[in-house]
C-alpha cells in the first residue's frame, strides 16, 4: 500500500511560484510608469524650448487699472541642498514686458515680505492661477488709494529692469519665498503690457534620463522574476511504502 507524504511541499511551491510572479507583475508597472516619464521629460526637452532654451508661454496681452500686477507668493524650500540652487541647477525663470515710449513698463522680483511692504495701502492685482498651455491668468484685485514710489527706486529688488520695448528679466531660482512685480515705470495706475513667462529647469534632462534607465533595469528586473516564476513547478509527490509490520502482515 502507498501513500502521498509531501502535500506541503506542493503548497510551499505553489505560494512561491505566485508571490514571484505577483511581484514580477508590480515591478514591470513600475517599469512602464518609470519609461514613460522619461520619454515624455525628454521628448519635452528636446521639443517644447525656445532657442533659449526656455519652455515659453508665447506672449500675450493682460492689462489692470491698478498700480501693478503681483504675482502670487513664490514658495522654494528652504530644506533643499544648497548645491541644488548653485549656478542655476534648479532652474531660471525669465518674464518679459513690453512698455511704450510714453509709458515704459518695469517687471522685478523680490522677496514677497519687501514686495508686501512696498505695495501696502497700493491698489493692485493679485496674480492666483497662471497657467501657461494654453495660457490662462485668474487675478484677485487688491484695493488700495496710496501712490507708490518709483519702482526702481527701490533697492531692494534680487533682479529688475526697466524702460520702453520689451524688458526681460531673468532670475535663477533661489529659497525663501518670493514675488514678480509688473507695473510702468512711473508706478502709475493702469498698466497695460504684453507678458511672456518662461522656464529654463536645468535638472529636467537629467531626470528623465535617469528615469528612462531605472524603468530599464526595472522592466529587466521584471521579465526575470516572470520568467522564474512561470518556470517554477510543484515537486512531484512522493511516496512511502509502510512498513508490512504495521499492517499487522508479513509477507512471505
Amino acid at each position: 500500500m502507498k501513500t502521498s507524504t509531501n502535500t506541503n511541499t506542493n503548497t510551499n511551491h505553489g505560494g512561491a511560484r505566485v508571490v514571484v510572479i505577483a511581484i514580477g507583475a508590480a515591478v514591470a508597472l513600475l517599469a512602464l510608469v518609470a519609461l514613460g516619464s522619461g520619454a515624455a521629460l525628454v521628448g519635452t526637452h528636446a521639443t517644447q524650448r525656445d532657442d533659449d532654451g526656455f519652455y515659453a508661454s508665447g506672449v500675450h496681452r493682460i492689462a489692470t487699472p491698478t498700480r501693478a500686477f503681483v504675482s502670487d507668493k513664490l514658495e522654494i524650500g528652504s530644506d533643499a541642498p544648497d548645491w541644488l540652487f548653485s549656478k542655476g541647477r534648479l532652474g531660471t525663470i525669465r518674464v518679459t514686458a513690453t512698455g511704450t515710449a510714453a509709458r515704459p513698463v518695469f517687471v522685478g522680483i523680490a522677496r514677497q515680505a519687501r514686495v508686501d511692504a512696498y505695495l501696502r495701502g497700493v491698489g493692485h492685482d493679485e496674480i492666483t492661477d497662471l497657467e501657461l498651455d494654453p495660457f490662462s491668468l485668474e487675478t484677485v484685485r487688491k484695493p488700495g488709494a496710496a501712490p507708490p514710489a518709483r519702482p526702481s527706486s527701490r533697492t531692494f529688488w534680487s533682479r529688475s529692469a526697466t524702460g520702453a520695448r520689451t524688458q526681460t528679466l531673468a532670475w535663477r531660482v533661489q529659497k525663501g519665498n518670493w514675488a514678480v512685480v509688473v507695473m510702468n515705470a512711473d508706478g502709475s495706475p493702469g498698466v497695460v503690457t504684453e507678458l511672456g513667462v518662461g522656464a529654463k529647469l536645468g535638472l529636467l534632462l537629467w531626470i528623465g534620463i535617469g528615469l528612462l534607465i531605472g524603468g530599464l533595469i526595472a522592466a529587466a528586473a521584471a521579465v526575470a522574476m516572470l520568467v522564474v516564476g512561470a518556470r517554477m513547478r510543484p515537486a512531484a509527490p512522493a511516496h512511502a511504502k509502510v512498513p508490512h509490520e504495521a499492517l499487522g502482515g508479513v509477507v512471505r
